[in-house]
């Protein structure tokens, strides 16, 4: 800097243009000499510490962490529950194979004794004939009672037998207004053409399947009259 201050003071006259030069040649001077105080990031420019960056990587590491603990709890949980519906299917199968083993026990058992499962009932067809009163005695003794018919099905399946039985179905509590053994009123019928009719020197307060050729194949009779019987027992 001496040197170049040494220069221009040789000069002899310095023109207006050199002197302009030179002014603006200090300034510049000025400015390089005050850089030190001059702010080179400007207010819209930030920039962060290191201790910065590793408090965020801190965070962002422990955030990983706790959701990686959490998806193998959820996976821990997800097997668990695999496990244990494998082992309540397995339970499922073999009560089912149980059941059926019971089942068939238990129907050999009633054929044996002279059962026959239909359609949620089992029924007992006698060998010998009663009244209709005995008859019903029988299968009260069985845990049973006279056969209650609700559905063309089971009068079909009652038909099958061929035999002339008793069944669960009497007037003799009031004349003309036919119940069940269970007391539930007669609501389906299926009597015989011009049943029942009765007979004027005996009561006829008993119902039986007679004509079994025919889907219509009730008809009414004297309860002491001795006749097979049916029955029946809810499986439960």
């Amino acid at each position: 800097m001496d040197q170049q201050l040494d220069i221009y003071a040789n000069v002899e006259g310095p023109s207006d243009t050199d002197w302009k030069w030179t002014r603006e040649r200090k300034q510049s001077e000025n400015i390089y000499a005050n850089e030190d105080e001059i702010d080179i990031t400007g207010p819209a420019l930030s920039v962060k510490s290191n201790s910065q960056w590793e408090m965020e990587m801190i965070q962002l590491q422990t955030s990983y962490n706790n959701l990686t603990e959490e998806r193998d709890q959820l996976q821990t949980s997800y097997n668990n529950l695999v496990q244990e519906r494998n082992q309540l299917q397995k339970r499922f199968e073999d009560m089912a194979k149980e059941k059926d083993y019971l089942w068939e026990k238990l129907q050999d058992l009633n054929r044996q004794q002279g059962w026959v499962y239909f359609s949620g009932s089992f029924y007992y067809i006698s060998s010998l004939e009663k009244s209709w009163q005995d008859s019903r005695y029988d299968c009260l003794q069985r845990g049973a009672d006279l056969v209650i018919i609700n559905s063309r099905e089971e009068q079909e399946f009652t038909r099958r037998f061929q035999k002339t039985v008793w069944i669960g179905l009497t007037d003799s509590a009031t004349e003309g207004w036919w119940k069940w053994v269970d007391g539930t009123p007669l609501t389906t019928s299926y009597w015989a053409q011009s049943e029942p009719n009765g007979v004027p020197i005996r009561d006829e307060d008993c119902a039986e399947i007679k004509m079994y050729h025919l889907e219509n194949s009730w008809n009414d009779e004297s309860c002491d009259h001795q006749r097979f019987w049916i029955c029946e027992s809810k499986w439960v």
